[in-house]
């Protein structure tokens, strides 16, 4: 694998990352997904598929409404700390905008509280949660997860990668995965509140974990004494990194979460099990991130349009190449990890075949979004999500009734494939590229 990323990144690429980091990063993912799935097949046997749905659902809300409330700072941190002036000791001088960060935080996760509130007692969404425990759970995920998605954030501006993925990639799904093995082993019955407890225990931990490391490098790096100021700006920016994030998760998750709407809970469990089998085709997507986004706003600084439009293309036929050779495996080895829930059979395993091919259609048209964003063009981004997510909800609402798992993974596709084609006939229009294929 070294020796093909070391052969891409002297015909593509500069020589800005370490291949020992990196593969070090990857490996660490790949390792928590595979703890992921073993989890998954463990926790579905005790609970069974119905109620992995649930949940499937519920922990899918609770990442969707924390990025509401996290409200785009991770994004805006990530692009103004760089900036911050430093003072003399070699510290940033900008406290004051991880105060202002706080406070946005406790302003909206209060107005979440009184929604909550207002909806439980006076509108009866009681039936959503199933029991006032199941709020208290949501409410304290949303917690965790918001603050997790700060300390990322943060944490990532200062490299600060390895001891990240280990708490995230590695303890919290070993953790998970012992806990439900114990429980397995020991014939134990377990519900749905015992899991989002058990999570909630583990979130914590993870988030204490991320607090220590972000309390050392807030010391190390920030001037307590030296306040800084805030843009003006920040307001608009951060409402439309919430607004971009809140747009991709809906859109990743649409599916999943309707289904759950109209109650279709074991689709959804199954829906869930497929998507985490289809995101292995993704894997040189995450894989090149680590380059283009750098290189792409390099070229982009320099206005070397030419050499950007050249990239955009290598790059895509090398990514597309790649995650053929993923799917092959996806394809070869799928049937078998569904075949561990006992849910096999030759209709899903074409379901999977028709959701994981849907990924292709990120790199067949280039990295259209990464260049739009890295070229000063974000808002024909947005205006394309935006564009897709309403046909995505109407279709949704059209057909999950009536056809369930089957409409979700077909939706998730065209969907897919509207959104990948609109952002290249942006990319195409306003930067002149070509495609990568022709």
């Amino acid at each position: 694998m070294i020796k093909l990323i070391r052969v891409i990144r002297v015909k593509y690429f500069d020589n800005t990352v370490d291949l020992s980091k990196l593969s070090k990063t990857f490996l660490l993912w790949g390792a928590g997904l595979v703890l992921v799935y073993i989890s998954n097949i463990i926790l579905i046997r005790l609970i069974g598929m119905q109620q992995y749905g649930e949940y499937a659902v519920f922990m899918n809300w609770v990442g969707l409404i924390s990025t509401g409330v996290t409200f785009g700072w991770d994004g805006y941190l990530v692009q103004q700390v760089p900036l911050l002036p430093v003072n003399s000791s070699g510290k940033k001088e900008g406290a004051k905008i991880l105060k202002r960060a706080l406070f946005t935080f406790f302003v909206l996760y209060s107005l979440l509280l009184l929604l909550l509130f207002l909806g439980v007692y006076f509108f009866k969404i009681i039936s959503f949660f199933h029991t006032t425990g199941a709020v208290l759970s949501f409410l304290l995920l949303v917690l965790f997860f918001t603050g997790i998605s700060y300390s990322k954030s943060i944490l990532k501006i200062f490299h600060r990668i390895s001891p990240v993925q280990w708490l995230e990639d590695i303890c919290k799904p070993l953790l998970l995965m012992g806990v439900f093995y114990w429980y397995y082993y020991f014939g134990r019955e377990m519900t749905l509140s015992s899991v989002y407890h058990i999570n909630i225990l583990l979130f914590l931990g993870l988030l204490v974990g991320l607090y220590w490391l972000l309390h050392k490098t807030i010391r190390n790096q920030f001037d307590k004494k030296e306040q800084g100021s805030v843009e003006k700006g920040w307001l608009h920016k951060c409402f439309y990194f919430m607004c971009i994030m809140l747009g991709y998760s809906f859109f990743s998750r649409m599916e999943l979460l309707f289904l759950g709407y109209y109650d279709k809970n074991e689709d959804a469990a199954k829906y869930q099990l497929l998507l985490r089998l289809a995101e292995l085709v993704i894997l040189p997507d995450f894989l090149f991130n680590y380059y283009l986004p750098q290189k792409f706003s390099h070229l982009f600084a320099e206005k070397n349009n030419a050499e950007a439009g050249k990239l955009f293309r290598n790059a895509a036929r090398t990514i597309f190449f790649l995650q053929l050779l993923c799917l092959t495996a996806v394809a070869s080895l799928g049937y078998f990890y569904l075949q561990s829930f006992n849910i096999a059979g030759w209709r899903l395993y074409v379901l999977l075949l028709v959701l994981s091919s849907a990924q292709l259609l990120y790199s067949f048209f280039g990295s259209s979004n990464l260049v739009l964003m890295t070229s000063g063009n974000e808002r024909y981004s947005f205006l394309a999500l935006a564009l897709v997510i309403v046909a995505e909800a109407i279709a949704n609402v059209l057909f999950i009734p009536s056809l369930g798992l089957m409409a979700a993974v077909y939706i998730s596709w065209g969907s897919i494939l509207l959104y990948t084609l609109l952002l290249y006939i942006f990319v195409k229009k306003k930067l002149q590229f070509k495609s990568p294929f022709l």
